[in-house]
Formats: C-alpha cells, sequence, structure tokens
C-alpha cells in the first residue's frame, strides 16, 4: 500500500511538473512575440523610440539570463522546486533563439529533469522559431553596440582606433588559437564595439585572456557573434561573474578597493542589478510566478480554457502587452 501511494504521489508530481514547464514554455512564446511586435512598432515610429526599446529588450534579455544562469550550477538543484524550475525555463525559452546560453540553459533542464526521472536525457521538444525572430535578435545586439558607443569616449584618430583594434584581435587570437571563432568574431560587423569594450577593461586592470576564456566556445553559432561575445564580457565586467579583478568605477573614472578585494563599484551590485529587471518588469507587467501557477491550476482542473484561446494566465498576460501576441 505505501509503494503505491509513493508511486501515485511521484506520479502527481511528475503531471505537476510537466504541466508547469509547459505552461512556462507558452508564457515564453506570448513574450516572445509581444516583444517582436513592440519593436516593430518602435522601428515605425521613430529611431528615438526604436533605440529606447531595443535597450529595454536588452535590459530584459539581462534580467531573464540572471534567473537561467544559477541553474547551470549542480548545486541549484539541491533545492530547486517545481515553481523554481518553471522560472527557468521560461526565461531560457524566451531567449533560446537569440542566446545560445540560454539554449544550454535548456538542455540544462531537460537533463537535470531526466536524471530525476531515472531515464535518459531527451532532446527538448521542438519549438516553432517565431516570425521575425531576426528583429528581436538584431535588437539585442544592437543595443550592446549602442551602448558602447554612447559610453564615454575620448576622440581617436583613424590611427588610434586602427592600433586598439589590431591590439585587441592579437588578444583574440591568443584567447582561440583554433582561428574559427576568432575568425568569425574578428570579422563581424560588432568587432568595433567588442575591442572597445575589451580596451577598456584592460586599461581598468582586468585579464582580457581571462574575459575571452570566459565566453562559450559555441560563439560562433550566434548570430553576431561580435554582439554575443560583448554581452559575455559585458556580463563578467558587471559583476555577474567574479573575475577577482580591479573594476574600474563607472561613474568615478577610478578604482576603489574593498577589504574582500573587488572594487567599490562592485560592492553595489546587487543595488544596480535591479535596474535591468525593473526596467523588464515595464515591459512584461504579468508575474511569471503567478502565471505559471494559473496555468498549471488550470491544467489540474482539466485545462477548461484551452477551448477558449488557452489558459487563463495567458489571456491575462495578452493586455499587459503593447499590443496582441499574434
Amino acid at each position: 500500500m505505501a509503494d503505491n501511494e509513493m508511486a501515485e504521489i511521484h506520479q502527481r508530481a511528475t503531471a505537476a511538473m510537466t504541466a508547469a514547464i509547459q505552461a512556462a514554455g507558452q508564457l515564453a512564446q506570448v513574450l516572445i512575440d509581444a516583444r517582436i511586435a513592440q519593436l516593430q512598432r518602435a522601428a515605425r515610429a521613430s529611431e528615438e523610440q526604436a533605440r529606447q526599446i531595443r535597450a529595454q529588450a536588452r535590459a530584459a534579455q539581462q534580467a531573464d539570463a540572471a534567473v537561467w544562469r544559477p541553474a547551470m550550477r549542480p548545486a541549484w538543484w539541491r533545492t530547486a522546486g517545481t515553481e523554481d524550475i518553471a522560472r527557468v525555463w521560461r526565461a531560457a525559452s524566451t531567449w533560446q533563439h537569440v542566446d545560445p546560453r540560454a539554449q544550454q540553459a535548456r538542455q540544462v533542464v531537460v537533463d537535470q529533469l531526466a536524471k530525476r526521472a531515472g531515464r535518459a536525457a531527451e532532446k527538448p521538444e521542438p519549438t516553432r522559431e517565431p516570425d521575425d525572430i531576426e528583429v528581436l535578435s538584431d535588437a539585442v545586439d544592437r543595443a550592446v553596440r549602442e551602448a558602447t558607443n554612447r559610453s564615454r569616449r575620448p576622440a581617436m584618430s583613424a590611427e588610434a582606433v586602427r592600433d586598439r583594434q589590431e591590439r585587441m584581435a592579437a588578444e583574440v587570437r591568443k584567447a582561440w588559437p583554433s582561428g574559427q571563432r576568432a575568425d568569425r568574431v574578428l570579422g563581424c560587423e560588432a568587432w568595433g564595439a567588442l575591442a572597445y569594450t575589451l580596451d577598456q577593461a584592460q586599461q581598468a586592470g582586468h585579464d582580457v585572456q581571462q574575459l575571452l576564456r570566459g565566453v562559450p566556445s559555441f560563439v560562433d553559432r550566434a548570430r553576431t557573434p561580435g554582439a554575443f561575445a560583448c554581452r559575455v564580457v559585458q556580463d563578467q565586467l558587471d559583476g555577474r561573474i567574479d573575475l577577482g579583478t580591479v573594476r574600474r568605477d563607472r561613474d568615478k573614472g577610478d578604482v576603489e578597493m574593498t577589504q574582500d578585494g573587488r572594487s567599490g563599484s562592485e560592492t553595489s551590485s546587487t543595488a544596480a542589478s535591479t535596474e535591468p529587471a525593473a526596467r523588464a518588469a515595464l515591459g512584461f507587467p504579468v508575474s511569471t510566478q503567478a502565471a505559471v501557477a494559473d496555468a498549471v491550476a488550470d491544467t489540474d482542473a482539466g485545462k477548461a480554457g484551452q477551448g477558449h484561446g488557452g489558459p487563463a494566465a495567458f489571456r491575462r498576460a495578452a493586455p499587459g502587452q503593447d499590443g496582441p501576441a499574434r
């Protein structure tokens, strides 16, 4: 009797997890479509508005990366519950077509759930690539370049810019001697932004080789490899990954070290990291936690909402966006 009860509990838990994952995947699709529609409307409005919306898309991508990144560590799974896993799946699914790291995070979820179930890992279920996904990918990559262009730069001659790019190109080839990754990054339209970012990091005391080694080997699978590499480097410089090196304070332009070896600007990284999340929330006010919970409840109630446009969570999600999802 006890064995039967345990088997039933395990079956119910598995069903709840499956429902949560499915709901999170559907929510991700809604968010992708809404973001693309928002970007397209902004592009038709004005270049300034398009630039602002691209910056919001980049902030949303950073906020979601902060959700899926902890799940890449085995220790995270020791305490992860259904809701935690669903949040990671939603965050990674929203950007899997834009960021190879999100694809990797989805595979980690699949592997870990398979391990829990005691069976061989399966590939993630195939997902439809959203229409006009290039719009979203281009927006995130352009936001990286635009943010670099807006940063404080001293006027430099063409010769000085060429010298900087040559020095940083040598660093790239040293970090990636195989050639293919280096060639794709150096030939990318975003190479100038990456070269500038690396040069500034080097002047601030960071180890450029360490930064480049932190870029995943699948960088050449990104749509714009130079911009993707720049994103990863910026994540490291923003304190999302502990480098153990000096970081320059962006506002004061100087270096202040704390007793634990971090710069003074890093001590306030927790407060600063809330800004991307807050900006993302403006674009997507529907709580993922509430949406997933409601969708699971709908599923447990016999999927009552599917005949009328899907679960209630997703029917409520659309009005919160800047226009209906396709």
